[in-house]
């Protein structure tokens, strides 16, 4: 008798079997919906050039492959806390506030929910949708997940998110994203930011907010402002920053753990917890993304490209989403579908059902997942006038 016998058989991840479905389709035409990565006119996720140059320059220097110590890059770190704090934000100077390189956004989500769960917390609070990853990393660790409301008829529904954390109890965990919400694409404004860090600064509530898009709403700066906002009302907060989208490092995990707080000894004593989860289960963060986005963000020749390119990136996006929503407007002879311009980053949600998914799927090779999340970033413009047809007709 094996030891595993007694598991049972875990489905397969849906997006990653959608991925392998849509591989294997024969079909000339087929539109791939759901993969979520940045593709460009050719269905490529590329390289960024100010990437390919920094990797260059950090090969050519690298003299050792020594482990960097527990928060990993320190300049890397500190160019994060920049992004995220912004560089005069007091709370640097007084010892208020720490970074940990991690491995990718995961890494990063996964150290905030086991703070939460050694600061006692019982349940953590996501909404509803979200991306799956969120819910799947608060049960890993044993905790109970509750959901909020977030959106309606494709605006922000602040009542109703306001309405349901307000049930929430002191010393729950929260999940907020920051720009380009996945998977509806719709986001607060800065007013609701502050209504947001207000509710949590009264309930009592531990917020870790994910920042996985980042410049890909309206510029670096601007994306920041409701995540600062929030902050400013809340006083503490966690964030998860990820460096998979906005630099295209995707397969090489780069993300960084960080965290506001109120006094220097409450910091003092959480930076000891986030180096001893650290420690239990990676030991040491990876290295070589955090080492190239450093060597971007350090150097202004190689930063300015990068920003162009990340603003060419946003371009594209906003023209897809914005020819996306007029051809879905005239097929449908709905206004309803506008909403998608207003929308921000990779991701919007369309109205249809799990059965159309799949019969969508089967009878026309549009591949999406069953919550209808499609990828803008994934969009050909080319595809968009027959593709319309076929969603046209479902919604």
């Amino acid at each position: 008798m094996s030891h595993f016998s007694a598991l049972s058989t875990l489905p397969p991840d849906a997006l990653l079997g959608l991925m392998m479905a849509f591989r294997a389709d024969p079909r000339a035409d087929k539109y791939d919906l759901g993969v979520g990565v940045y593709k460009d006119l050719a269905g490529q996720t590329p390289i960024l050039s100010a990437v390919k140059k920094a990797e260059a320059r950090l090969l050519a220097a690298q003299t050792t492959k020594v482990y960097e110590g527990q928060r990993g890059n320190t300049d890397f770190c500190g160019h994060i806390e920049d992004f995220v704090f912004g560089k005069d934000h007091p709370a640097r100077k007084e010892g208020r506030a720490i970074s940990f390189t991690a491995p990718g956004g995961c890494g990063a989500l996964f150290q905030g929910v086991s703070l939460m769960r050694k600061t006692g917390t019982k349940r953590v609070w996501v909404s509803k949708p979200t991306w799956p990853n969120h819910p799947n990393v608060v049960k890993s660790l044993g905790l109970d997940v509750k959901e909020y409301a977030y959106a309606r008829d494709g605006e922000f529904y602040r009542l109703g998110m306001l309405a349901d954390l307000s049930a929430a109890e002191a010393g729950d965990g929260v999940i907020i994203q920051g720009p380009c919400h996945n998977p509806t694409g719709i986001d607060p404004h800065i007013d609701d930011w502050k209504a947001l860090g207000a509710l949590a600064k009264e309930k009592g509530l531990l917020v870790m907010l994910d920042v996985a898009y980042h410049g890909f709403a309206q510029s670096l700066d601007r994306d920041m402002d409701g995540v600062r906002a929030f902050m400013a009302e809340a006083g503490e907060a966690m964030v998860a920053y990820s460096c998979s989208k906005n630099f295209g490092l995707y397969r090489e995990r780069t993300g960084c753990f960080l965290v506001l707080g109120e006094t220097e000894a409450g910091i003092s004593a959480a930076t000891t917890h986030v180096a001893d989860n650290g420690r239990a289960t990676w030991s040491m963060p990876p290295a070589h993304g955090a080492g190239i986005v450093a060597a971007i963000l350090g150097d202004a020749q190689l930063r300015t490209e990068w920003e162009n390119e990340l603003n060419s990136m946003r371009a594209r996006m906003k023209g897809l989403r914005e020819s996306l929503s007029d051809a879905l407007v005239s097929a449908t002879g709905s206004k309803a579908l506008a909403a998608l311009k207003a929308q921000n980053g990779m991701f919007s949600q369309l109205p249809v059902t799990t059965a159309q998914t799949i019969e969508l799927r089967d009878r026309h090779g549009v591949y999406m997942p069953s919550s209808g999340r499609i990828n803008i970033a994934g969009l050909n413009p080319n595809d968009i006038p027959a593709l319309s047809e076929i969603l046209g007709a479902y919604l």
